[in-house]
């Protein structure tokens, strides 16, 4: 199995996501005018309908296809655990790239108040940056380092 090649893949279908996903959102990012349910977490922080079913529901089963198919494997479970949160990651910061409407330079805490943002000095990162990168980096040393 070419490890590299699954992650190309993952993250390839990820920026594609964030290419549609910029098309159809516009301006109304994260929990900006989305149809259906909502749970607030805190103020701004919330989780809609529509992310529940595409990151909790949809991109899950689809990547889980592969062990449907050959069986359980850890280490391919591992490979696609570190691969789907890093690639959440990335998907999330292309919306902002290919975006026609909203401009690089509006990622930010401002604009982007739906989730909550650390701070270091004038280093500014989302922390859902931080827990998908350290999920991503866990999954790995559990499950496809030996």
């Amino acid at each position: 199995m070419n490890v590299y090649l699954v992650f190309a893949v993952i993250w390839a279908a990820m920026i594609a996501n964030a290419f549609w996903e910029a098309y159809v959102e516009g301006r109304e990012a994260g929990n900006r005018g989305k149809l259906g349910w909502k749970i607030t977490f805190c103020k701004n922080v919330s989780l809609t309908a529509y992310h529940f079913f595409l990151f909790f529901i949809m991109w899950p089963l689809l990547l889980m296809l592969p062990l449907a198919i050959v069986g359980w494997d850890s280490r391919l479970f591992g490979i696609l655990v570190s691969a789907y949160f890093s690639g959440l990651i990335i998907e999330d910061f292309a919306w902002f790239v290919v975006n026609p409407v909203v401009s690089l330079s509006e990622w930010n805490p401002t604009f982007v108040n739906y989730y909550p943002w650390i701070v270091f000095g004038k280093i500014k990162i989302p922390l859902i940056y931080i827990s998908h990168f350290l999920i991503a980096l866990i999954s790995w040393q559990l499950f496809w380092t030996n």
